[in-house]
């Protein structure tokens, strides 16, 4: 915690809302990160089995006339951390709704009736901002249809999408809602230096092509070199340091500027200016020139 939220200067905790209510293991790792003066939120992967219409933790939907309940449950996570000393700073409706293999599915207009009609539930005496749809796809139709609706759209406050099989485009409803975007999950397989150096552009396109607000990797820890910190010995790997490249000088409230690249198209540089600073980034291996 301290290697990545401290030294590299991380900023935001995502944390898992385990449908079993096995809570407090994420209570203590958002006490951790709070102390550190990070933003922590939280995904549900499902609701309890209960609540569902198959009863089970197989993949399937929420039960229509279990919509309350969720969002008492939901409610519920909210209020068991801000009594514990850890008050969240933001709670998504539900992980990946369209990919078919996650533990619980919604539809567009079932991410919309939700939000419009029970997002209020969660919210009820806090301050907690709601992130939706999160989806597995960058889809523009899910995140469309909440924004094309003044209720729903109205009931969240960050719009989230994942960075899993698409091509990086604009947005153009988000930006114009002026809602919060984020990334919320995205990963690169291998450990090989030009994997690293993927990690390093699609992090770079995330805030430049998307015009993302916030980018947030799969998960930190575990056995796999695609993690920002390894099991067997607490190792930082290559990638943990590619996304504090960016974590550590683009500070939160920083904005990006407007900077371009002059005769080579091999050069990605993006700028951000904030707290009196300016800063850049550059990819690649390229000698860079500043001029006004």
């Amino acid at each position: 915690m301290n290697e990545l939220f401290g030294t590299l200067g991380y900023s935001i905790l995502r944390i898992r809302i385990d449908e079993h209510k096995r809570w407090a293991d994420e209570l203590s790792n958002a006490k951790k990160a709070l102390k550190l003066n990070v933003k922590v939120f939280a995904s549900p992967w499902s609701a309890p089995a209960i609540m569902k219409v198959n009863k089970q933790d197989e993949p399937g939907p929420l039960s229509s006339n279990q919509y309350s309940d969720y969002a008492d449950y939901l409610k519920s996570f909210v209020d068991y951390f801000k009594n514990n000393s850890a008050p969240l700073y933001a709670i998504s409706i539900i992980n990946e709704p369209d990919y078919s293999d996650n533990p619980m599915t919604f539809t567009p207009d079932q991410m919309k009736n939700f939000l419009k009609n029970f997002a209020g539930r969660i919210k009820s005496g806090s301050n907690i901002k709601i992130i939706a749809p999160e989806s597995y796809g960058y889809r523009t139709d899910m995140n469309d249809a909440i924004l094309n609706d003044p209720q729903s759209a109205a009931a969240v406050d960050i719009i989230a999408s994942h960075g899993y099989g698409f091509i990086m485009k604009p947005q153009p409803l988000v930006k114009k809602s002026g809602k919060q975007f984020w990334m919320t999950e995205h990963f690169i397989d291998g450990n090989d230096f030009n994997s690293v150096m993927k990690q390093a552009e699609d992090i770079h396109n995330c805030l430049t092509i998307a015009e993302f607000n916030a980018y947030i990797h799969w998960w930190l820890r575990g056995n796999s070199i695609t993690m920002m910190l390894l099991y067997q010995n607490w190792q930082l790997t290559p990638k943990a340091y590619v996304i504090g490249h960016y974590a550590k000088f683009i500070r939160p409230g920083y904005f990006r500027v407007n900077s371009v690249s002059s005769n080579n198209n091999n050069l990605l540089v993006s700028a951000y200016t904030g707290n009196g600073k300016l800063c850049y980034w550059k990819g690649r291996d390229t000698r860079l020139k500043l001029s006004q």
